[in-house]
């Protein structure tokens, strides 16, 4: 009887294996997981909204600029092109896992936009009107 046990697990175990591939296909391992796309994203939004403000929504003035801050913040997160590249294009065929990603990138940026308004708030408030003293 034990001898018919070791078998049957054996067979079970690949069976159960074999049925978990076919049904999910997975992230491949080139593409960047949700974590390491939110970051990136989150901080290429960062720096569209700070060029859009600072140019007046004019991308094309400054362009070279544009490229060199990509770079900057590819080099901070250990990444290249490419690798962003490949990841966007996987997660564009895969609209059910980047929908999160998104998510997760406006909720952060609508937490840090709300936190700069009330250190902002807070500022404007803490300051005397020296103008209103007599």
């Amino acid at each position: 009887m034990k001898h018919t046990l070791v078998p049957l697990a054996v067979v079970a175990f690949l069976a159960a294996s074999l049925f978990g591939s076919c049904r999910h296909e997975g992230r491949p391992a080139d593409v960047l997981d949700a974590p390491q796309m939110v970051a990136f994203l989150t901080d290429a939004y960062l720096l569209e909204g700070f060029y859009a403000v600072e140019t007046q929504y004019r991308y094309d003035a400054l362009s070279p600029e544009v490229l060199r801050a990509y770079d900057d913040i590819l080099s901070a997160h250990h990444l290249t092109r490419e690798q962003v590249e490949h990841s966007f294009d996987y997660y564009a065929n895969h609209p059910d896992l980047y929908r999160p990603i998104q998510d997760s990138v406006f909720a952060i940026l609508e937490r840090q936009s709300e936190a700069d308004t009330a250190a902002a708030a807070s500022k404007i408030s803490s300051v005397s009107p020296t103008y209103l003293q007599i």
